[in-house]
């Protein structure tokens, strides 16, 4: 392959000498971005080298990868013009995401404006307190030119804001600008996420690479603590995948942070991942024990850097290529975001950050998310993966009821799988398998059968029938034994119908439940979902409905706990409650606690060590 600061070398910056390819056949495709913050506009100006051809196709994708549902990037464009050597040219748009412009093969311009307000990791936001864009967001791709060398250069950005990106700096002889950035080509293009603005870097080195956390304004960050606890976690992934006897797949690598008020949300990228989270969840609190708003951030900074080996590299047969026209369907995205949804808390753990408790505390949570409700019994995560565009990336209030989560759950089997290798292989365990996953699928992909074979590669054929069943049915999967052989117990909990998480701590028992997630708003207490053949699913409660008295006393949250313990399984209550303006009387009968969620207790410390 051409480097890339060759194939800019010889091209239309710069006249080709002596070399048997064209500069037409090498040329860039440029973009120049410009801000409208007042209107949240960007404004793209494309130019488009000579081409062979008497027309010019363009395309935006309608999703990226790493998020698994149809965006329709080209909805936000609000006007679109071509112009060629002699004025205005022809074009027409054959579908959503697609121009096509007459031309007579000459270079060509084009000027079009994105609205960018989704405050999202996916697309675009531009206002005054930052800009972030993804390229497959605002770069239309020229389809003649799609391996050509892709440049974007960022102008008339406020001078006190920052640019904050893992694309390569361009070096072009004719433009000076220190914002002009170069890809090597259209799929590299959209890679490459930019944030700007009032920006903070924490620079650090991990494994000697260096690594910089960018956050915008304003934030309360612990910059030390940042530095410390983030470097500890990436030198521990560099150094699992390391002893597979590659380098990390980057250079440098960038956390390109929206700090906001309220959010949550990461997507990996080649080298870096784009973040969004609240403001609160940077300050660490006490020393001696960081508090779980900011462990949860470091979770989510690890669970995206571990995407850089498990996706972005060793990824499903069914994604080589990428096609971002339309759905790609895989029955893999349990091993792909599951086992990075165990090693996300593990790594954080593993690196010194995390304690014990509160990694064995997390651990309960994610093991209640994933097999509680009926959704786990109805769908298999091989079908949640396939699914995954209109199910999982589009789900409703009736999810808990009808569908597996192919992260929760894909967890789940790799603690299973973890398990299972410590307690009979001593000296194995999950890190062997996505080594050798890594190191024999990276080039060409995985296919289903490919990562059962690893399970047997790794362990033995009892461990790939586990997992296979697992992931294939929807038989429930037993912990107990795997955990015990490790001194761990499984305790069965009831889950706070109000955070919908088993305490890190024992629950105080109730007599009765509701069979409800609630939430407390100023307006008081509203239904955020029921489930199946619940007292509150007797009753009719559905989601949206707030929630007024119970026995003619007032459902503030205080009430309705001191509720379930007041009540004994079979008691029947009247409750009222609003489903949106008309009042509603019913008969809630009161049942015994369901079983929903689990906590984790070490029994043996000295097993415990084999795994903790």
């Amino acid at each position: 392959m051409v480097a890339l600061h060759d194939k800019l070398k010889h091209s239309m910056y710069s006249p080709v000498h002596g070399d048997s390819m064209s500069a037409a056949e090498i040329a860039p495709v440029t973009y120049q971005v410009t801000p409208d913050i007042a209107h949240h506009y960007f404004h793209v100006c494309m130019r488009i080298p000579a081409h062979a051809d008497n027309k010019v196709i363009l395309r935006l994708p309608t999703w990226l990868p790493g998020s698994y549902m149809i965006r329709d990037f080209a909805k936000h464009i609000v006007t679109f013009s071509a112009t060629g050597t002699h004025g205005a040219l022809d074009s027409r748009r054959p579908d959503k995401s697609t121009w096509i412009i007459q031309t007579d093969g000459n270079g060509i311009t084009i000027r079009y404006t994105v609205y960018a307000f989704d405050l999202s990791v996916r697309t675009a936001y531009l206002a005054h307190e930052f800009g972030f864009f993804n390229p497959s967001a605002l770069c239309l791709e020229s389809l003649a030119h799609s391996n050509h060398p892709h440049v974007i250069n960022l102008q008339g950005f406020p001078l006190h804001w920052d640019i904050s990106t893992g694309m390569p700096k361009a070096a072009l002889p004719e433009d000076n600008s220190s914002n002009s950035y170069a890809a090597e080509d259209y799929a590299s293009l959209i890679d490459y996420p930019f944030l700007c603005g009032e920006l903070t870097r924490i620079e650090f080195s991990a494994a000697g690479i260096p690594h910089t956390l960018v956050l915008s304004a304003p934030h309360f960050a612990d910059a030390d603590a940042l530095e410390r606890d983030l470097q500890r976690i990436c030198e521990a992934q560099i150094a699992l995948f390391g002893e597979s006897g590659t380098a990390a797949p980057f250079a440098s690598y960038q956390f390109l942070t929206m700090v906001i008020g309220e959010g949550f949300g990461g997507l990996e990228h080649r080298n870096s991942t784009a973040l969004l989270c609240s403001r609160h969840t940077l300050e660490p609190g006490s020393e001696k024990e960081a508090n779980d708003d900011y462990l949860t951030f470091l979770s989510l900074c690890s669970h995206e850097y571990f995407h850089s080996w498990n996706i972005k590299q060793l990824r499903p047969k069914e994604f080589h290529p990428y096609d971002l026209r339309h759905e790609q369907y895989t029955q893999q995205l349990w091993f792909y975001e599951g086992m990075t949804s165990y090693y996300d808390d593990w790594m954080v753990y593993r690196a010194g950050v995390m304690t014990q408790q509160r990694f064995l505390g997390r651990l309960a949570q994610s093991l209640t998310r994933a097999l509680r409700g009926k959704g786990p019994q109805r769908q298999s995560i091989a079908e949640s993966s396939q699914l995954a565009w209109t199910t999982f990336y589009q789900q409703n209030e009736n999810a808990a009821n009808a569908i597996a989560s192919y992260y929760s759950k894909g967890a789940v089997v790799a603690l299973l799988a973890d398990l299972y290798l410590r307690s009979r292989y001593p000296g194995r365990s999950l890190d062997d398998v996505m080594r050798e996953a890594y190191q024999s699928y990276r080039h060409h992909g995985t296919t289903l059968s490919d990562l059962f074979r690893l399970f047997a590669t790794v362990g033995d054929e009892t461990l790939r029938a586990l997992v296979e069943r697992a992931v294939l049915s929807t038989e429930a999967i037993d912990l107990s034994p795997l955990l015990a052989a490790v001194g761990i117990e499984l305790l069965p909990a009831t889950v706070d119908p109000f955070s919908q998480q088993p305490a890190l701590t024992p629950l105080q028992p109730t007599s009765v439940s509701l069979g409800a997630a609630l939430q407390e708003t100023h307006q008081g207490v509203t239904v955020q979902r029921v489930m199946e053949d619940s007292p509150a699913a007797r009753a009719g409660l559905a989601k949206g409905d707030r929630l007024l008295a119970i026995d003619h006393i007032e459902a503030t949250k205080g009430n309705i706990l001191r509720a379930f313990q007041r009540y004994q399984p079979g008691d029947t209550s009247t409750l009222h409650y609003f489903r949106r303006d008309i009042l509603v009387a019913a008969e809630l009968h009161w049942q015994a606690p369901v079983v929903d969620g689990y906590q984790l207790a070490v029994r043996d410390t000295e097993k415990a060590r084999a795994w903790l």
